[in-house]
């Protein structure tokens, strides 16, 4: 066990935490409302917390709320990235969250340190306000609070707010004979990193462009929401929500490609894993050639396989 998944076991142990182990949290309003606080705290301690939302019409009763940190040597290094891209990454990656789970983002909330005691001006400030400003307008994001502090590094972390666009994409779910898909092609990221590791510079071009600002598949995701059995956006790496994926379904995967398993560790690819049933594979396919989107399939669920190891990034 390392030290986050002791954090986080050690809150749930203390009965602090509820509904996490998604991308986002799904928040109705309306189910919240109609219970006394007693029984709320009750169903919350539910493993099936998130799905019992499901059937909720509206989409404005059914919040989805995410965060995440982007920060300076942890996430991204200053002479890697401009202070533009840093922004609209910041923004992006905090989007996919929402996005993953078939939720359109609408709000957010970003505490942000800025080391302006280590020569960073004022311009600098500006352009990053700025930029952050512009990325979230490109996506219907506003602002509506947060924190600002003065630090050594640079750090973004936002809580992002959307609205839910019908059935949501968790991570339970997973079925015996499902195929797991991901769209795009992973492993950009980490092709760009090591090149980075490596002293190397990014140009901001196709061959380094998943790592300068991520492809996000919301419009997609929406699609195939309806048939679709789980989905969750590929942060960690595919081996990383494979396990994840295994661990919530108490199932295993078999047909991984060993030719793409160094792939399948990249982290920051930000594209969707999710699995349907066999019989929709035509169904995909069509829908996948109509929004031009490259899908590379996985592998198959079952009850004999692997349970993929992952790979720690942060």
């Amino acid at each position: 066990m390392n030290a986050e998944q002791l954090f986080i076991k050690t809150l749930r142990d203390c009965g602090a935490l509820v509904g996490a182990g998604d991308d986002g949290v799904l928040l109705a309003l309306a189910h919240l409302r109609s219970q006394p606080l007693d029984s709320r705290a009750n169903s919350m301690k539910n493993t099936r917390f998130t799905q019992r939302f499901a059937h909720i019409s509206h989409p404005h009763k059914c919040f989805v709320i995410a965060a995440d940190g982007f920060c300076e040597h942890i996430h991204f290094k200053r002479e890697w990235l401009s202070l533009e891209q840093i922004a609209r990454k910041a923004m992006l990656v905090n989007i996919s969250d929402i996005v993953a789970m078939n939720a359109k983002p609408m709000y957010a909330l970003l505490s942000i340190t800025l080391p302006t005691r280590s020569g960073f001006s004022l311009s600098q400030v500006r352009t990053l306000a700025q930029s952050l400003a512009q990325s979230a307008k490109a996506h219907g994001v506003r602002f509506i609070g947060g924190d600002t502090m003065s630090g050594r590094d640079l750090a973004l972390h936002i809580t992002m707010i959307g609205v839910l666009r019908g059935k949501p994409l968790l991570r339970k779910g997973l079925r015996v004979g499902d195929l797991v898909y991901c769209t795009g092609r992973v492993g950009g990221s980490l092709y760009a990193l090591s090149h980075l590791l490596k002293g190397g510079v990014l140009a901001d071009s196709r061959r380094f462009s998943r790592f300068i600002a991520p492809r996000l598949r919301g419009e997609f995701i929406h699609t195939i929401a309806p048939f679709a059995h789980v989905g969750l956006d590929v942060s960690d790496g595919v081996l990383s929500e494979l396990h994840t994926l295994a661990k919530c379904n108490h199932l295993r995967f078999h047909g991984l490609k060993k030719s793409r398993i160094h792939a399948y560790k990249s982290g920051e690819e930000y594209e969707v894993l999710f699995a349907i049933d066999p019989r929709d594979k035509v169904r995909l396919a069509r829908l996948a050639r109509r929004a031009r989107v490259e899908l590379e399939l996985v592998g198959r669920a079952g009850r004999v396989g692997k349970i993929p190891k992952p790979k720690t990034w942060h």
